[in-house]
This record gives C-alpha cells, sequence and structure tokens, in this order.
C-alpha cells in the first residue's frame, strides 16, 4: 500500500509541546554533536542523531508510558556505531565520561529477560543527563536526559535495514519479521564469531595452516628479527605476503630470506635507515649472485611488479625501461 497523502490528526496541545520541546532539544542536539561526535570519529567510530518527530512524538504519548511529554527521555537521541562488541565498553565508558548517567538498558550485560529463541532488539542504550558548565551557558539544558545508542556496524545495518519492516508500517506480516529476525540471528552468530575469532581459531575444525600462510608466517618472523619493530608498518601481514610475491617470482621460499638479507647487509656494510624493508628486499635480491634475479624476474609467466625510486642501490639493468618496474622517480 502507498503510503497516505494527509497527515495524521495530531491535536493542537500535543503539536505545541513538541514545538516547544524540539527549540530546546535543538539546541541540545548541537552541544552534544560537538563534543562527542569529533570524539567518536577520531576513535574510527561513528556518531549519528535525530530529533524525534512530530507523528512520532504523538504517537508515544498515546502509548501512556510518557510521565512526563515536556521531558521525553529520547526525544533527543543519538547512536554511536563501533566496529564490533568489543568496543562496545569502551564507548560506553566515554558517555560516562562526559555525561551524568541516568539509566542503562539493559540494566546487566549478564543477564536478560529474553527467551534463549529470541532475537527482538536489544541494543546497549544509556540514558544520560547534560552536565552544568562552567560558564553557565544554557542553564536549562542542565539535567535533560537524552538517549545514546550503541551499535555494532552489524547492528546498526540490521537495524537500518530492516526498520521499516518492523517498526514503520501501515500493516503487519508475521513472515516478514520472521525474516527480519532470522536475519538477526544470523548476525548475532557473525557478531560472536568476530569478537571470540582469536578462541574459535583454536577449535580443531579450523585450526589449520595452507603453504601460503606458513610462508607468510615465517617471513614475519624474520623481517621481525631483521629490523626493529619501529622500522616495521603497523600492517606486518601485508608486508609479508608482498615480500612473499617477490620471492615466488624468483621461485624462492619464505626460508630463503634470511640469507638474502644478510648477504645485503654484508655486501653494503649495514642496514639503511633511509630505506623502507620491502625497498631492501628488492634491492637484496637484484644483487644476489645466488638467484638470478633478472632471469628469473623477466621470464614471460611472471606478472609481478616491483617499485624502485633513487634512493636504492640497483644493478644498471633495472634502471632501463621495464613495463613491470614503476619507477617513483
Amino acid at each position: 500500500m502507498g503510503r497516505r497523502v494527509q497527515p495524521m490528526k495530531i491535536i493542537k496541545a500535543v503539536r505545541d509541546l513538541h514545538q516547544a520541546s524540539s527549540v530546546k532539544y535543538e539546541r541540545l542536539a548541537a552541544e552534544v554533536r560537538d563534543n562527542l561526535k569529533p570524539r567518536a570519529e577520531s576513535r574510527g567510530w561513528f556518531f549519528l542523531s535525530r530529533l524525534k518527530e512530530l507523528e512520532s512524538f504523538a504517537l508515544k504519548i498515546e502509548t501512556g508510558r510518557v510521565p512526563d511529554p515536556r521531558g521525553m527521555e529520547d526525544f533527543y537521541a543519538c547512536t554511536i556505531v563501533v566496529p564490533t562488541i568489543l568496543q562496545i565498553d569502551d564507548a560506553e565508558e566515554l558517555i560516562r565520561f562526559l555525561y551524568d548517567f541516568h539509566e542503562r538498558r539493559p540494566p546487566d550485560d549478564l543477564r536478560t529477560r529474553k527467551a534463549s529463541s529470541s532475537f527482538a532488539f536489544d541494543d546497549l542504550r544509556l540514558y544520560v543527563k547534560r552536565r552544568s558548565l562552567a560558564s553557565g551557558k544554557d542553564e536549562d539544558l542542565d539535567g535533560i536526559v537524552f538517549e545514546v545508542q550503541i551499535k555494532t556496524i552489524l547492528q546498526y545495518a540490521w537495524s537500518t535495514a530492516t526498520h521499516d519492516l518492523i517498526y514503520k508500517t501501515d500493516t503487519i506480516s508475521w513472515p516478514r519479521e520472521r525474516i527480519a529476525y532470522q536475519v538477526k540471528a544470523m548476525l548475532e552468530h557473525a557478531e560472536v564469531a568476530i569478537a571470540e575469532a582469536n578462541r574459535l581459531s583454536d577449535a580443531r575444525a579450523v585450526a589449520k595452516k595452507d603453504d601460503r600462510t606458513d610462508n607468510i608466517l615465517r617471513i614475519i618472523d624474520q623481517v621481525r628479527h631483521f629490523w626493529p619493530e619501529d622500522r616495521l608498518p603497523d600492517n606486518i601481514k601485508r608486508l609479508a605476503e608482498i615480500i612473499f610475491d617477490l620471492l615466488r617470482t624468483c621461485d624462492l621460499s619464505a626460508n630463503d630470506l634470511a640469507p638474502i638479507l644478510e648477504a645485503e647487509k654484508q655486501r653494503i656494510g649495514l642496514i639503511p635507515t633511509d630505506l623502507s624493508p620491502y625497498a631492501f628486499v628488492v634491492q637484496a635480491m637484484a644483487h644476489s649472485k645466488s638467484i638470478e634475479f633478472r632471469d628469473k624476474f623477466s621470464r614471460r609467466h611472471i606478472r609481478a611488479c616491483i617499485v624502485i625510486h633513487g634512493g636504492m642501490d640497483l644493478p644498471t639493468w633495472m634502471l632501463d625501461v621495464h613495463d613491470r618496474i614503476v619507477k617513483l622517480d
């Protein structure tokens, strides 16, 4: 069915209440956004917020569960979206640091009223109060309660994708709700798997390694032995994968890396501080007398490219035009 053309009839008293609240909560929303959003985003989280619209405001009043329509606890609500459930406690700690605590739903993470077969909405909601400012600015906002939801990316994706199916609809459908909650069950399972990946990885069913993984792990050990941590990138796995691909161009394995690096270190007498680990590996392979790098790299079936620059000590053939050598200067 299409949406109705005429808006829902809302009495003037409710419209006046909503307008009066909007004026006040708009100032609160701006203040919270300026205070909380940059802190959340600096941690790599997302921040969203909204003011309750008139129709939603009216419908909530009519439920009879709002003690004071002038102080509706979720008239202003914001959401912090974190990557996984492992960051939820950090987000809650930030909120409690910035605002006075009022209520938490659920009160305890270790207890629930839901049956084990239920997957209804249960994301963490904090109800907090705005503190007085030292400047005394906007004293009428002091103590106002507002809602902060803390969701993971998967929880937010589910609630966004299924919101209209469950909440904002002009009918009710058992199969549509069933599908929505089946998806929530699957995503909850995914959340648990992501959060507990380290422990689950020890399970016999998945505790395996292939040759590529074994090689990359050995490369990681060798580069950590060869360079101090402050000379290595945060993503050491990516570096090891690049080095592994370089080794494969010459039909080498991870076990061949350490001798090549040591030989280059002896050739020039040191490990250059102005070369990245990748650049030093390329230079070491290019000068190695045992691997025939030029012949191996030039084979037709090899598709790998290498990146070089003027700070590297390289054989002259690598400085000529080559379709798989990228020169940065």
